[in-house]
């Protein structure tokens, strides 16, 4: 075969399931740490007791024997022939405060994480072949996988629409630009809508319905008609949209405005309560990968104004439309990606726990420390359930599933699968199409018959998932030689 030599050379050393483990290893490396800093000061109802939350750290696969000996050293083949789940323990350095003296600083015991086979906490990680035989293992094995009550699961790679990214699309009354805008674990969809009228009005999660976009703007600080023309581009459509617009808001004062969106958040309620109802509003859900402070809105208002300078584009045909089945505009959550969203969702319900437990130990009139608040269970509890139900966070299903081991093809149809999130049921989709974008990427014949023809997918064996890259050196060194943003 043509170029043989080229695909050899490229598989030689090369670990098919090595994205997945990358992926499990930034987890394990930096998201981890990001959810417990997003948590890391509890207090409960009884306000004189806090806790400080720091410092998570996972230790290698361990067991603890029926006579309640611990052991480490605990391998995935005894996992296997023993039915246990291969994880390690999760410490969690806390500090307990009473009126703002320490009472009691340790490092607890959380709970419990499923570890991926090959990655840098497994005890295989780094062996070579002769090891692995010795260890019982095999030396072909390829690892990307989690072992659940002794049966092999692997997490399917979910496909879902690029956070952050503005899209534009048109809607029956006109043109539309929408931005799923993602701060930890929140995601709302934000939308700028040109009407056929001219009039633009804004939707985001808790918003008014037809919430008016030079109200907001003004409500996030642009308040003179100079300050909101210079945030548009010049164009005489741009232009006429934007004085048709001003014309037809009723809001004159930065306060009218916020408290046309709190006639909306809290009805009935007095002027001063309305005002910063609407102010948290602002601030939380609209658009929140940008901030979620007072020094924020300002930038929310500029990023406001770019979606509704799309959208009349559109709709004056200076643009075209997105494609949202374009691979551009998609992204692919590997493993480390869907066990963030796993471990989020659990560490929250573990907080909410503590939070109980505090309150019910100083209602009782007992002694307070750490030992006696933290439940283990609480995490372990719903990150095994996930595992061994593949019923995920979000109301997805099927995420994680046994791995088969029919021959050695099977085991990489696996864990190169790429799952839709759209509703099988809807037969005709243009997402179940092939795209000019999969060249390369995604098989175009191993797709399953059925109602989930084109929703579950291959990648090609020779195709790379990246995983994330944090922005903020990038943006700092930007900003650091002076570079400014330039009006399109």
């Amino acid at each position: 075969m043509q170029n043989w030599e080229l695909v050899e050379a490229y598989f030689k050393g090369r670990n098919f399931a090595q994205m997945e483990i990358d992926s499990f290893n930034q987890f394990v490396d930096k998201k981890l740490n990001e959810i417990v800093e997003e948590n890391k000061e509890i207090i409960p109802k009884i306000e004189e007791v806090r806790i400080e939350l720091s410092n998570i750290e996972i230790s290698k696969p361990s067991i603890t024997e029926a006579d309640g000996s611990p052991r480490t050293n605990f391998l995935p083949m005894e996992a296997r022939i023993r039915n246990r789940t291969y994880a390690g323990k999760i410490f969690l350095t806390m500090k307990l405060f009473r009126r703002d003296v320490e009472q009691d600083a340790r490092k607890a015991y959380i709970g419990d994480l499923p570890i991926m086979v090959k990655s840098k906490l497994c005890w295989l990680n780094g062996k070579s072949p002769e090891e692995l035989v010795e260890m019982g293992e095999d030396p072909k094995d390829f690892g990307g996988y989690f072992i659940i009550n002794g049966s092999e699961k692997a997490l399917m790679t979910q496909e879902v629409l690029a956070s952050d990214r503005v899209l534009i699309s048109e809607i029956p009354k006109g043109v539309a630009a929408e931005v799923i805008s993602t701060k930890g674990a929140f995601k709302g969809r934000v939308r700028v809508a040109r009407h056929n009228d001219g009039m633009i009005y804004v939707t985001f999660p808790a918003s008014p319905r037809k919430l008016k976009l030079f109200v907001l703007l003004k409500a996030l600080g642009l308040v003179s008609v100079k300050e909101i023309q210079d945030a548009f581009p010049e164009a005489k459509e741009i232009e006429n949209d934007v004085l048709l617009n001003w014309q037809n808001t009723m809001a004159k004062t930065e306060e009218e405005a916020l408290d046309r969106i709190g006639k909306y958040v809290a009805p009935g309620q007095v002027v001063d309560y309305r005002l910063r109802r609407a102010r948290e509003v602002i601030d939380a859900f609209l658009l929140p990968h940008i901030g979620q402070k007072k020094v924020d809105r300002l930038a929310k208002a500029y990023y406001l104004t770019m979606m509704a300078t799309k959208a009349i584009e559109r709709y004056y045909g200076l643009r075209g439309e997105d494609d949202k089945d374009h691979y551009a505009n998609k992204r692919l959550e590997l493993s480390g990606k869907l066990m963030e969203h796993l471990f989020r969702y659990s560490f929250k319900y573990f907080i909410k726990d503590l939070r109980f437990q505090i309150d019910r130990t100083i209602t009782r009139r007992r002694k307070l420390n750490i030992a006696t608040v933290v439940r283990p269970g609480a995490i372990s509890e719903r990150i095994r359930f996930a595992m061994s139900t593949g019923n995920w966070i979000g109301r997805a299903s099927g995420v994680s599933k046994f791995m088969d081991r029919v021959n050695y093809l099977s085991p990489l149809t696996d864990l190169r699968k790429v799952k839709s999130p759209l509703n099988k049921n809807r037969e005709l989709y243009e997402a179940r199409d092939v795209h000019g974008t999969h060249w390369g990427r995604l098989d175009p014949i191993e797709t399953p018959d059925g109602p989930m023809c084109g929703l579950v997918k291959n990648l090609c064996l020779m195709a790379e998932v990246t995983t994330d890259a944090d922005e903020r050196p990038i943006e700092d060194l930007l900003n650091k030689k002076g570079v400014k943003m330039r009006k399109l």
